[in-house]
């Protein structure tokens, strides 16, 4: 067996060559500051329900931090910046080649990170990710998954509640100017000096014996409600 795919079974990450590494050096902390600079001109409007996850901080309860795809670019670096509160963010990247540079910057930007996907390495990184939590780090979850379809709940997160008996936070934002990306999702991210609406929810737990997939449908609709609220709210100021 070669080295390199050694490396690829023990860790589930695909090596880089050092081309690809040099690359990830030089573009992550530009990368870096390019999202620094863009939430910092970014104009709040309002943090609605904030106080859900000061609750959670002050008794010291990690949470799975739930977001669509769409809406998870101005929320991660939200969340990261409440690390100022207490909060320990986390994320689960792809272990592919383009995954380490996503890893490179959020690592660089204070997160925890897990490598792992739900189609490569799922076992693993659902076992880390249980671990995560009971470190009390708190992971930022697309709960539509990285490939969809989108704005609908995966029950993998749910699953990971019940298990961990941690709840999901749903958060959901907008932004008055935007960009909006071709992708599957459709994502959003927040031009400069845009004037942004963040709200978050109150938590919803799935407990033993509850169905994760009618808990996964309750958190797509709470994420409906909140996005949509979070629309109004930015169209009207």
């Amino acid at each position: 067996m070669s080295e390199s795919r050694h490396h690829q079974q023990k860790t589930g990450r695909t090596p880089l060559s050092w081309r690809q590494r040099l690359r990830v050096a030089l573009a992550a902390p530009l990368l870096r500051l390019l999202a620094r600079a863009l939430l910092a001109t970014c104009r709040s409007a309002g943090v609605q329900g904030v106080h859900h996850l000061d609750a959670l901080i002050e008794n010291q309860r990690a949470a799975l931090l739930c977001c669509w795809h769409q809406r998870l670019p101005y929320c991660a670096g939200w969340l990261l910046a409440a690390r100022s509160r207490g909060l320990a963010p986390g994320f689960l990247v792809s272990p592919s080649r383009d995954g380490e540079l996503v890893a490179a910057v959020v690592g660089g930007l204070g997160a925890t990170v897990l490598r792992g996907s739900a189609n490569r390495t799922g076992a693993r990184a659902f076992r880390d990710m249980y671990a995560t939590l009971k470190s009390g780090v708190s992971p930022v979850i697309a709960a539509d998954g990285p490939h969809g379809p989108a704005c609908r709940a995966k029950p993998g997160t749910a699953m990971l509640a019940q298990m961990t008996r941690a709840p999901m936070l749903p958060v959901s934002f907008a932004a008055d100017r935007y960009w909006q990306l071709g992708s599957w999702d459709r994502m959003i991210i927040p031009k400069p000096f845009a004037r942004v609406v963040m709200i978050i929810g109150e938590p919803l737990a799935c407990k033993r014996g509850d169905t994760p997939d009618a808990a996964a449908t309750e958190l797509g609709e709470r994420l409906d409600a909140l996005t949509a609220e979070a629309d109004a709210r930015c169209a009207s100021r």
